[in-house]
């Protein structure tokens, strides 16, 4: 019986090109950390810190605490001078990204179905960023006084996308068996198929005339349809 259902973020519950929004938001950081780490070798530092949080992961350490300790090697500087640069970047700048985004009304309608079902719910969304960034985005889709079950985010998660290790541990969290949970995104590598490994239920949101050929695939209103059929 299903239990609890995992909604990704960005192309799902957001409307957010990701191939647009990333290098808009590099740029952004790039500019706003200039004048206090004028090096040229910042964006390479935070991309090989990146790279190394979601390709090396230890159940012992968050993708934070990953990312953090090769970004320092990098960079040669500690997280007490990184960090409040952070804090105020995604205070101050962050926010101008939000006209690169649009809400979906039929994501809200699909989140209030679920939990009106009693399902509990979850924000799938790839740990790659902190939970400031997250929660931002959520606010921008018009999700942020949704009592999420639980959020991912890099201070909070061990695994990223696509590790199926990522979904047994949002499961757990969940205090949900994997099979007793279903997965919405619109990424077939990074949503779908490892949600499929691990035994849960998927709904791959795609548009266009392939997205109508099976029950589990299509828009925001199909996955609607999918969520009430659930069993």
């Amino acid at each position: 019986m299903i239990r609890a259902v995992l909604f990704d973020l960005d192309g799902t519950l957001l409307g957010n090109d990701m191939d647009r929004f990333m290098p808009a938001y590099f740029d952004c950081l790039q500019k706003f950390v200039a004048p206090h780490d004028p090096s040229e070798t910042f964006l390479s530092a935070l991309l090989i810190a990146v790279r190394e949080a979601i390709r090396r992961p230890d159940p012992r350490r968050t993708v934070w605490e990953r990312f953090m300790e090769a970004f320092e090697r990098e960079t040669r500087r500690s997280r007490d001078f990184w960090i409040p640069i952070f804090e105020r970047f995604y205070g101050e700048a962050f926010p101008s990204l939000r006209a690169l985004t649009a809400p979906r009304v039929e994501a809200r309608l699909l989140v209030e179905r679920a939990r009106a079902r009693g399902l509990r719910i979850a924000v799938a969304t790839n740990p790659v960023f902190p939970e400031v960034a997250i929660r931002q985005r959520l606010e921008w889709a018009g999700l942020g006084d949704i009592p999420f079950d639980w959020v991912t985010t890099m201070e909070n998660m061990h695994f990223t996308k696509p590790w199926p290790e990522y979904y047994l541990e949002v499961a757990s969290h969940l205090q949900v068996a994997p099979e007793a949970c279903g997965m919405i995104g619109n990424d077939w590598e990074q949503d779908i198929e490892p949600a499929r490994k691990v035994g849960m239920r998927t709904f791959w949101v795609c548009e266009g005339e392939d997205g109508w050929s099976w029950r589990n695939q299509g828009d925001l209103g199909r996955a609607l349809q999918w969520l009430e059929d659930l069993r």
